[in-house]
């Protein structure tokens, strides 16, 4: 090769655009993967929420003020209907839908500290009864920063007033279809409270004799 085909050869850019689309190629494809799992992240994320937002409302919406086991079990499955992806990921993994989505619906009653107070009063919580993935009967929740994550153990510092709550907790195994092998599976959890729409307080009706919800001592 002379040193005239060498030189022609540098001044040619008639292979460049291919030469650089074989460069960004890999990143375009990375990219593309990270915004379908993020998108389906959030997607699932919003459902979540539905989910527990539902839990909560309908437990909410008692106007007998006493709950049963049968009661608890049927309100669980509009979880289904608020997040029907859910068995979906339970057939591709071929386990059962509730080893995927965890959920537990408790009821808390608030009391003051002080019982004489009136005014100002500051308010302990305490389960009264608990389903599903359960909150702890002998450990009360305690106040978290209203933007700290959900957790079984805690309830926002907003919540803690006079009265009773109503409490859903919901969380889902996620497996990113594309990303996987790098980020493993992640656990989205969303809580949400509601106080009683009709009655005072809801109880939990432990006559049916089922043990898989149960009143607290």
């Amino acid at each position: 090769m002379t040193c005239r085909t060498l030189t022609r050869f540098g001044r040619d850019r008639r292979g460049i655009a291919i030469v650089e689309f074989a460069l960004i190629l890999p990143l375009l494809i990375t990219l593309s993967a990270v915004t379908f799992d993020l998108v389906r992240y959030v997607i699932y994320m919003r459902k979540i929420e539905l989910a527990a937002s539902t839990l909560a409302d309908l437990v909410a919406r008692n106007d007998t003020g006493k709950i049963t086991q049968t009661d608890i079990l049927a309100i669980s499955r509009s979880q289904l209907v608020m997040f029907p992806e859910a068995m979906q990921a339970a057939r591709d993994a071929n386990v059962s839908v509730w080893s995927l989505l965890k959920w537990s619906l408790s009821g808390i009653q608030f009391t003051p500290t002080v019982a004489s107070c009136t005014a100002n009063c500051t308010y302990a919580p305490k389960v009264t009864w608990t389903s599903g993935q359960k909150r702890s009967c002998s450990t009360p929740p305690v106040a978290a920063p209203n933007t700290a994550g959900p957790s079984p153990t805690t309830l926002p510092s907003d919540t803690f007033g006079p009265g009773f709550l109503v409490v859903a907790d919901v969380v889902f195994s996620y497996k990113p279809l594309i990303l996987q092998s790098v980020v493993g599976t992640i656990d989205i959890a969303k809580s949400f409270y509601f106080a009683p729409r009709y009655v005072t307080t809801i109880t939990f009706d432990s006559s049916g004799g089922i043990t898989s919800a149960n009143a607290c001592p």
